[in-house]
């Protein structure tokens, strides 16, 4: 269990303070006790800058996870390496492959080539599994779609000609265990954000969940999702959400008015504290 847990959203499409700067993507950097992790990467426009305005040590990191192989996660990994020196890499194993959305524009990382990436890392652990990479830090691993009205936020595909749909079996999600409960971190939440905090709940039982802070990928949502979305998180009694990046206006104002005391937002800067102070 962690007894100390700082998050600081290093990207995401808002910035939040003077001298930040803001693009569509997202990565946060945790300080677990004495772990220090970089949850996904953004496009790499504004990693650098935001860190050192920020005065985050990106230096101390220890390992890198990537939640998906999408360009504005995985896009600055190399500025990321750059930044961190040779870490620990988790990935799942597709999360370099190819990927197009549905106008057949590429959106995958724009490093695939396993070769160049391999030497840049101390070592590259993908795995399908749910796995930890600490005491209290679990990375989910590939989420079961078991709730079928929770589908992926959207067409995306394969290849360019759009005939082989992408079902981002890549997608996860970060689960940190500490003396108030879980915090989940997401990425973007194309397993659909129940069956992830299901899968997490399976993977950590008796556990409440305490945060979720992250992309939910709701912005096409239809209005029967949302509210399956809004019931279920009801059931779970979560103290803190702060949805943002790809969650979608419609959908952050349906969290703010049926969560108005749980309700948190996270543009570039903010810091979330959870454990002891």
């Amino acid at each position: 269990m962690t007894s100390h847990l700082r998050i600081t959203q290093l990207v995401e499409n808002n910035a939040g303070g003077a001298g930040l700067l803001g693009e569509h993507g997202a990565a946060f950097f945790i300080e677990a006790d004495d772990h220090c992790i970089l949850f996904d990467t953004g496009q790499g426009f504004v990693l650098r800058h935001n860190a050192e305005r920020l005065g985050v040590p990106l230096a101390r990191v220890e390992s890198i996870i990537l939640s998906h192989g999408h360009y504005d996660h995985a896009g600055g990994l190399l500025t990321a390496l750059d930044l961190t020196g040779a870490v620990d890499l988790y990935l799942h194993p597709d999360a370099l492959a190819p990927k197009y959305n549905r106008d057949g524009r590429t959106i995958g990382a724009p490093v695939a080539d396993l070769q160049t990436l391999r030497p840049l890392t101390r070592q590259m652990i993908m795995q399908r599994e749910p796995t930890w990479i600490a005491p209290g830090i679990l990375l989910t691993g590939e989420i079961p779609r078991r709730h079928l009205i929770e589908d992926t936020g959207g067409s995306f595909y394969l290849d360019a000609g759009r005939t082989q749909p992408d079902l981002l079996a890549d997608d996860q999600a970060l689960a940190i265990d500490t003396l108030q409960g879980v915090v989940v971190l997401l990425g973007c939440g194309h397993s659909g954000l129940i069956n992830t905090l299901d899968w997490i709940r399976q993977q950590i039982p008796g556990r409440p969940i305490h945060a979720v802070i992250g992309g939910t990928h709701l912005l096409r949502a239809s209005a029967e999702r949302l509210a399956f979305t809004i019931q279920a998180l009801a059931a779970l009694d979560i103290d803190s959400l702060a949805p943002n990046h790809c969650t979608g206006l419609a959908a952050a104002c349906h969290f703010r008015q049926h969560f108005p005391a749980q309700f948190r937002e996270s543009p570039v800067g903010t810091r979330h504290h959870f454990g002891s102070v």
